[in-house]
């Protein structure tokens, strides 16, 4: 008597169940993903605007209030609710009683390892920068980095001149040989660290050529804080 063999079973595809079971935690990672993202972003920026706002009254001293404004492609200026946007922006900073004090200016260059991104302070009332500082940089520890520390290239940001005829620098921001300092629209270079003085340079004088001109432009508006 012969006996009937069944043939071999073959793998069944996944079924319905097993898809909608993939499809469910799929959804749930991308969700997951999303608002990690959206919470990780949104904590940056507040920690990004607390920095560029602890910079405003470090160089600004004795402001009790602050006012952001961005640039707009025609040269004037609107009202930032915080560091909204990629544009250029400006902090405007007064006493208590409303007196305005100075502006704080974004600028960013190249360096010999990355960008310098850094603000400085700006009075128009005396026409010149008064104070510097880098908020973020890479560059060589020892070297391209003091210039966010080394006082003897920071005292070149006490009164840079940076007066504005017609609408143009009168003269334009120059890094100088270390040491060679002769005049008040110049900066002198940290020794050792070219690179990152004339990076410094670049960007201090493109800002001055750039959005000085936008500040006296507006300057009434910015005084009255509107």
């Amino acid at each position: 008597m012969s006996t009937l063999v069944a043939p071999p079973t073959r793998p069944q595809p996944p079924g319905g169940r097993m898809v909608r079971l993939l499809g469910a935690v799929s959804l749930i990672c991308g969700i997951l993903i999303v608002g990690t993202n959206l919470l990780t972003s949104a904590r940056i920026r507040q920690n990004q605007e607390t920095i560029m706002r602890d910079s405003v009254a470090e160089l600004l001293p004795g402001i009790q209030k602050q006012i952001i404004y961005g640039v707009e492609p025609n040269g004037e200026l609107k009202i930032l609710a915080g560091l909204e946007g990629t544009g250029q922006r400006l902090f405007a900073g007064y006493d208590g009683s409303g007196k305005f004090m100075g502006v704080v200016i974004e600028s960013s260059a190249r360096g010999y390892a990355d960008l310098i991104q850094a603000m400085y302070a700006y009075s128009p009332e005396k026409q010149a920068i008064t104070g510097f500082k880098v908020v973020d940089m890479r560059e060589t520890p020892g070297l391209g980095d003091r210039a966010r520390s080394d006082p003897d290239f920071l005292s070149n940001f006490k009164d840079l001149d940076a007066t504005i005829v017609d609408g143009k620098p009168a003269h334009p921001v120059t890094v100088v040989k270390h040491g060679s300092k002769k005049n008040p629209w110049e900066i002198d270079a940290i020794s050792g660290a070219t690179i990152s003085s004339r990076a410094v340079g670049k960007l201090i004088g493109t800002s001055v050529q750039d959005v000085i001109p936008v500040v006296r432009k507006n300057l009434d508006r910015i005084e009255k804080g509107q």
